[in-house]
């Protein structure tokens, strides 16, 4: 039965629990709602998976409450960090990327349309490296 609202609810659930590293929470529980932006926030892993998996699959998972959660918690988490320091960086250096975190999505949407632009490997490595996908 496709597009069920249960599939419909269930696909974004388990990839949800998947990518947080299984079913079960820190407490034993099953995780049925989503994670907040604190909980994100405090989770850069996980957060950074979450955000890989929906810029994969915008179309299903673009409104999804924990795409809309850890995007912003990577929105906070960038604003505390610029408040603890000051100075520009290099757009060249995933840290710059890492630091503003909106502007990395916009990026890495233009890069999908115009792979030659720059900064494009940046930005993506960025998101990687949070992931714990590659190492800095």
């Amino acid at each position: 039965m496709s597009g069920t609202p249960f599939r419909q609810w269930a696909q974004p659930a388990l990839l949800v629990l998947a990518l947080a590293g299984g079913p079960a929470t820190a407490q034993g529980s099953l995780a049925t709602e989503p994670r907040t932006v604190s909980w994100y926030a405090d989770h850069p892993r996980e957060r950074a998976q979450v955000q890989l998996a929906c810029f994969d699959d915008p179309g299903r998972l673009g409104r999804d409450p924990d795409c809309v959660n850890a995007q912003q918690a990577s929105v906070e988490v960038a604003l505390r960090e610029a408040r603890s320091r000051t100075g520009t960086m290099d757009p060249n250096d995933p840290a710059f990327w890492s630091n503003d975190p909106q502007t990395r999505q916009g990026k890495l949407i233009m890069c999908r349309r115009t792979p030659s632009l720059d900064h494009c490997e940046a930005a993506k490595r960025s998101l990687l490296i949070e992931a714990g996908k590659i190492q800095r």
